[in-house]
């Protein structure tokens, strides 16, 4: 199967054949994605196999854990793929970071608080007092380029870290607009059911963003089935179908059924 080719400004998701789903062959810069799914449906192992191909192909990338351990992450991701993070680290193109979902909630309803809703720019004044919403430009995080592509996981961490989930939902307003700004692909990780009917903890992320892959793991009878649906795109035209996947030694690979499916 030949990859298609991006048009300019934008930015190839770079995992499997999942460009060829999209008409434009990737996503627009200053554009954000939520990605979401189930447990054990691959979220992670997909967002790390974007970031990784996107690093080898000469790309910029910034990966803000707000959950697990770093190392912890890089470890299984070479053990179990021969993907090399710490490697595309010691290069220069590859940025990774822990930040404390708690302490960064405690941070920002502190904040928020400080500030009335009625405001003019109420969303600037947000970032100028508390830029470490957007976590790039948070204190202690010093990037050493500019990012091609920015992703977060998850939001279910800092989710759950709230107090006030009308704060949250302000919180990621601020976080996608921030991101946008930065032109760059930016991705968003979710934790949602198995079958969701929204796709964030509280049903307002999938709205605030540009774009929304799904990814599930289904029970069919006594086996599980996984498969992806781009939900939502802004950017591109899209395929309106729900493609099965499989979790293989080299990553997620996609098992179109019908080759027309990949045919935008």
């Amino acid at each position: 199967m030949v990859a298609k080719t991006p048009k300019d400004g934008f930015l190839p998701l770079r995992v499997s054949t999942v460009d060829n789903l999209i008409s434009s062959g990737g996503v627009e810069r200053g554009n954000t994605l939520l990605l979401s799914g189930g447990c054990g449906s691959g979220k992670t192992i997909f967002l790390m196999q974007s970031l990784y191909n996107a690093a080898l192909n000469g790309e910029k990338v910034a990966y803000f854990s707000l959950e697990e351990d770093t190392q912890k992450i890089k470890r299984h991701m070479l053990k179990n793929f021969g993907w090399d993070i710490e490697a595309l680290e010691k290069k220069g193109v590859f940025y990774t970071h822990h930040v404390s979902a708690m302490r960064m909630a405690r941070d920002i309803e502190l904040t928020l608080d400080e500030f009335n809703q009625s405001e003019k720019n109420y969303i600037e004044n947000i970032l100028d007092k508390h830029p470490e919403i957007s976590l790039i430009d948070a204190k202690g995080v010093s990037l050493p380029f500019h990012p091609d592509r920015i992703a977060v996981d998850s939001l279910s961490a800092l989710s759950n870290s709230f107090m006030n989930k009308e704060k949250y939902r302000l919180c990621i307003q601020v976080l996608v607009e921030s991101l946008n700004a930065h032109q760059s692909l930016n991705i968003l990780v979710s934790e949602t059911e198995q079958d969701p009917k929204s796709y964030g903890r509280v049903g307002v992320e999938e709205f605030l963003v540009d774009g929304v892959i799904v990814l599930y793991n289904l029970r069919k009878g006594q086996l599980r089935r996984r498969a992806i649906e781009i939900l939502k795109l802004r950017c591109s035209e899209h395929v309106q179908e729900v493609v099965p996947y499989r979790i293989t030694q080299a990553g997620i690979e996609l098992m179109p059924s019908d080759s027309k499916l990949i045919d935008v």
